[in-house]
């Protein structure tokens, strides 16, 4: 599904509107090469010359309606903002546009997450039934369900294979539009093991085990990465605070100042926004187990 992140204008008007900048839109993404392969990966099924062009004309309108709106502010407070229009909608603009031309990208990335975080399980399901004697094709079906977007992938497969797809063309379309390097490479091996005819089993268990060492390696590096991260936390959350408060403090009653009442409020809402940083920033760096 097509989603155009901050656009204040409806998704369908822009789209409209695009299509009379579409010599715009080819000039833009001759800028981002990597476009084509990033809404491919994010399953977005337009070419990037239209979406580019749909990113001018979304940025162009938030712009536009940001601006005018600053200026009826000014014109409501008999203040001139003419100015302050201006440089409104140049950065919503720039703003509008470097977020929708990138967020392929980051839905690509996400779905990559989503892929490897299930991925091992399903595969030692399809090792199992391999090795159980199950065809390949069945084993496929078999985790077509319960295994999150690697399901959905197999899914894709399966009905690909069963409207008559050869199995080799449906694993080298699905490695095309894979966004996991971990993923594309099971399905190279998968490939490569049919075509010359050796066993899928004892590729699937090869690439489980590399797959397991790796993500452990992930956690061991996770774990000392936390000593570092952690003695920053310290040092900007709890001692610079403390220490740079009552610094603040005896400096300001030697010097017979008072402090204003929005410091500490101030100090304490940068505490939480640094906080929140932090988690969020720590949460983003975990390893998928």
């Amino acid at each position: 599904m097509l989603t155009l992140p901050f656009s204040i204008a409806p998704p369908k008007l822009v789209i409209t509107a695009s299509r009379g900048f579409k010599n715009v839109g080819a000039f833009i993404a001759s800028f981002f090469p990597g476009l084509r392969q990033d809404l491919l990966y994010a399953e977005y099924d337009v070419h990037p010359r239209d979406y580019s062009s749909m990113a001018f004309v979304a940025s162009l309108a938030n712009a536009a309606i940001l601006a005018v709106f600053t200026l009826a502010i000014g014109i409501a407070a008999h203040i001139p903002l003419a100015a302050a229009a201006l440089m409104v909608g140049l950065l919503v603009a720039g703003a509008t546009f470097a977020t929708i031309m990138f967020y392929p990208q980051i839905i690509a990335k996400r779905r990559a997450r989503e892929l490897d975080e299930q991925l091992i399980p399903a595969l030692r399901q399809l090792l199992i039934e391999s090795k159980s004697g199950v065809p390949l094709f069945n084993a496929m079906a078999s985790v077509s369900t319960d295994y999150g977007e690697v399901s959905g992938e197999f899914k894709k497969m399966v009905q690909k294979i069963n409207g008559g797809t050869r199995d080799l063309d449906a694993l080298a379309e699905a490695t095309t539009a894979n966004p996991s390097l971990s993923f594309r490479k099971v399905l190279w091996q998968i490939s490569n093991a049919l075509k010359v005819g050796s066993d899928v089993s004892r590729v699937l268990e090869i690439m489980v085990h590399e797959l397991t060492v790796e993500r452990i390696e992930q956690i061991k590096r996770y774990g000392q990465e936390l000593a570092p991260w952690t003695m920053i936390y310290m040092m900007a959350a709890v001692i610079v605070p403390s220490l740079g408060i009552t610094m603040l403090m005896v400096i300001t009653s030697f010097m017979n100042i008072t402090l204003p009442n929005f410091v500490l409020p101030l100090v304490v809402l940068g505490l939480m926004g640094f906080q929140l940083f932090f988690m969020n920033f720590v949460s983003s760096r975990r390893p998928k187990i």
